[in-house]
């Protein structure tokens, strides 16, 4: 197969082997490669200064000069194979990128299978570069990566050369992890040598031989301002709805003799989007209030916390039946 017009490969920036065959074959066909994304530069100019990586003298191009020369001399070597949301391809994909703006005739080749957990991100971007225009070339389409992952008799083949005393199968889900100790207890490790662990629990080795730690610590960790640490659901829950749906802050005046309304109600809203006749839905919103205290102050509620119980489920269920959304509502109320 031979493709017309510019070529991108994307492939893991560390798969330094895959970048160097990707450069050979550029060079034999006259084409120029450009690498594309930050850790591709990175690992790549690492691999050329360690002399990993050999590239012919003036076979690299960059980015801003991409322009400059036909597509049938040029291939570009991309991050992004597993999809990730800010990576090069990612962004090619969503015509997003400030220096590759890919077209019909273009061809992606995914160099990488998608790491468990990563189909629908993979999918998603091959989807957006059909959509553009472009053909996309995969391992189900054509033999153009092998696995860098060894197969379960490679894995026997490596614990029987090395013989080692303890194992510790590591890199993927527990599944894989339990696999991989049966491997190891199938050519002679002792199970109680086979250590699977988790993220956070920690194997110590000493003269002594190697155990399982305490458990420390471990994943995200929340910084806000100048806390650190998990914050309260609550807090996260109340983040959320803002983003989506906004703010109604309602002030409500009431006489402190009989709990009647004494003045007209303030409304503050902060992201709240309202349809065209946004005045007559402030109104309507205020008459809601009105209605309300009025049922409360017959029935002889005066209690500030009933009050606004009262004022915010009669006011989520009115916006959410005019709006659809369901804005955060904070009603206070002032006596006077």
């Amino acid at each position: 197969m031979r493709c017309p017009g510019r070529i991108v490969v994307t492939c893991f920036a560390s798969n330094i082997h895959r970048v160097q065959q990707v450069v050979d074959a550029a060079a034999a066909h006259d084409r120029k490669v450009s690498l594309i994304g930050r850790s591709m530069r990175k690992n790549v100019n690492i691999g050329r200064s360690l002399g990993h990586i050999e590239v012919p003298e003036g076979l690299m191009v960059p980015p801003r000069e991409l322009d400059d020369w036909a597509d049938e001399r040029l291939v570009i070597i991309s991050t992004g194979s597993q999809g990730e949301p800010l990576s090069a391809l990612r962004r090619m994909a969503h015509r997003d990128h400030p220096q590759v703006e890919l077209h019909e005739g273009d061809t992606v080749v995914f160099s990488a299978t998608p790491i468990p957990g990563n189909e629908r991100a993979v999918n998603e971007t091959i989807d957006r570069l059909y959509h553009i225009g472009c053909d996309v070339i995969t391992t189900r389409d054509a033999p153009i990566h092998a696995s860098g992952h060894g197969y379960e008799e490679e894995l026997k083949l490596m614990l029987n050369l090395v013989r080692p005393r303890y194992v510790m199968p590591a890199h993927g889900d527990h599944k894989r992890i339990h696999l991989h100790g049966q491997l190891a207890e199938a050519v002679g490790v002792r199970g109680d040598r086979i250590f699977k662990l988790e993220n956070g629990l920690p194997l110590e080795i000493d003269e002594r031989g190697a155990r399982i730690g305490e458990a420390e610590r471990s994943g995200m960790i929340f910084v806000d301002g100048v806390d650190i640490g998990d914050p309260t659901d609550v807090a996260l829950r109340d983040r959320r709805m803002l983003s989506a749906d906004g703010i109604f802050i309602v002030v409500a005046t009431i006489s402190e003799q009989d709990g009647s309304s004494v003045a007209e109600p303030e409304i503050i809203f902060r992201g709240v989007p309202f349809p065209n006749e946004a005045e007559r839905l402030l109104g309507d919103i205020r008459d809601t209030v009105e209605a309300s205290l009025a049922r409360a102050a017959e029935e002889e509620i005066r209690e500030t916390d009933l009050l606004q119980k009262i004022l915010h489920d009669d006011l989520a269920e009115f916006v959410y039946d005019r709006l659809r959304r369901r804005p955060m509502v904070l009603p206070v109320v002032v006596e006077v």
